[in-house]
């Protein structure tokens, strides 16, 4: 039987996975034949990117907790390989480009 929180980080993926395809096709319904997205208006435009960006929002945070989860769930076999990065991310930050 799995552990509760195996449920919990599967159905994290999962919403994250549709909600990520959800924002996807509403793209996609927007867009005509030559492949531009077509809007009424500006407030049309302003509210659907909005919308698609509170959707995208949500689906990378879904997916990430939901692999956090389950790396923590499975510390001891894989999960460790999940969580080395996110480690060093924490301890030592995002690294970025210098500049020259």
């Amino acid at each position: 039987m799995p552990e509760l929180e195996d449920i919990y980080g599967v159905t994290l993926l999962v919403v994250g996975t549709v909600l990520y395809l959800w924002r996807n096709k509403r793209k996609f319904d927007r867009t005509n034949a030559a492949g531009i997205e077509r809007f009424d208006g500006y407030t049309g435009k302003l509210s659907a990117r909005t919308g698609d960006a509170f959707l995208w929002l949500l689906a990378v945070g879904s997916l990430m907790t939901g692999a956090i989860v389950l790396a923590i769930a499975h510390n001891s076999t894989w999960g460790w390989m999940v969580l080395l990065p996110v480690a060093w991310v924490m301890i030592f930050g995002i690294p970025v480009g210098r500049s020259k």
